[in-house]
């Protein structure tokens, strides 16, 4: 048996060896008070200070000493009795699927869609206590760049960092994230289980569609935050030492869209929720409190606590009766 068994803070049990310092502080003054009265008075000291004097006040010193040393055990908290239970920390295994195609680049939300989408990341890693994310990122192809993990500050600061560069491929390719996803979850402990999609767009491609078609046979919702407006923006690009705009074949500067339609019905597939980055702060918080915060079913963690009866008032009425003993064992005479 350990002393985590048998004390709520054992940390604090190294206090208790205050007591027996303070005994040997008290004999130390005691032993120079009698020789102080011995240079005083001389060979009268063994009628002024009798033995059974000496006695008591050592006696006294114990007492002071074993009722600071109850004292102290009782302010580590000691517990008796069986466990009666344990306190479980629950959360959710939630892949984050973040669109970095050159698309995120235009700038009809605050600072960029990427930035935005960055930013609602890194609000969900603060909000999300005792889950594990993954990070997805996307473009014409999909890289795992975060395992299932409960350092979600980590993930939020992969989310800062990500850039279109960190896939290959360029495009969109939603239904090759939503794949890797599933395969992110392939190693998880059980239900529940959730992915939330952030992108501007995508969602109605055939391979997405087919996709979500296995997270649907696993019983997976995809909640979709659509990052973007449906006035459009940009895409900014370097140009001649300077920034231009994207632009097509013939010329033209390309306006990309919000794809709201095609994200909604995506989510709809799979039982998940939509909403867009745009509408209010904390789309994603939102969607994580309304729709994935009530999953939390599945336990990662017993806390090590364990929640038993205390029995601290009983040393301390030790410690009171030790210490009025002291008082009444006092020398001291009232005149």
């Amino acid at each position: 048996m350990s002393l985590d068994d048998l004390f709520a803070r054992p940390d604090l049990l190294a206090l208790v060896a205050l007591a027996p310092a303070a005994f040997l502080l008290l004999r130390a003054l005691d032993a120079a008070r009698a020789r102080r009265l011995a240079r005083a008075v001389g060979p009268r000291v063994g009628v002024l200070a009798a033995e059974v004097g000496a006695r008591r006040r050592a006696a006294r010193r114990a007492l002071f000493a074993a009722g600071l040393a109850c004292a102290l055990v009782a302010f580590a908290r000691p517990v008796v009795g069986a466990p009666e239970g344990t306190v479980e920390v629950r959360g959710v295994d939630l892949v984050v699927v973040l669109d970095v195609s050159r698309s995120m680049r235009a700038r009809d939300v605050a600072p960029d869609r990427l930035g935005r989408a960055a930013e609602e990341v890194r609000e969900l890693a603060g909000r999300a206590d005792g889950d594990r994310l993954a990070l997805v990122v996307f473009a014409g192809g999909a890289v795992l760049a975060a395992p299932l993990t409960l350092d979600r500050a980590a993930v939020a600061d992969l989310a800062d960092l990500a850039d279109p560069t960190d896939v290959a491929r360029g495009g969109t390719d939603l239904g090759a994230a939503l794949d890797r996803a599933l395969e992110a979850l392939a190693g998880a402990s059980g239900d529940p289980e959730a992915i939330v999609v952030l992108t501007d767009g995508g969602g109605a491609d055939a391979r997405v569609v087919a996709a979500a078609a296995r997270c649907a046979a696993r019983g997976l919702a995809v909640h979709v935050v659509g990052v973007g407006t449906a006035l459009g923006g940009k895409i900014p690009v370097e140009a001649d030492g300077g920034e231009g705009f994207l632009r097509d074949r013939a010329g033209a500067e390309v306006v990309t869209r919000l794809e709201a339609t095609g994200l909604r019905a995506l989510a709809a597939r799979t039982g998940g929720v939509y909403v867009e980055a745009g509408a209010r702060p904390g789309a994603l918080v939102g969607v994580y409190d309304d729709a994935v915060a009530p999953l939390a079913r599945k336990t990662f963690a017993r806390a090590a606590a364990l929640r038993r009866p205390s029995v601290f008032q009983a040393w301390l009425l030790v410690a009171f009766a030790c210490f009025a003993l002291d008082l009444a064992m006092s020398d001291r005479r009232r005149r």
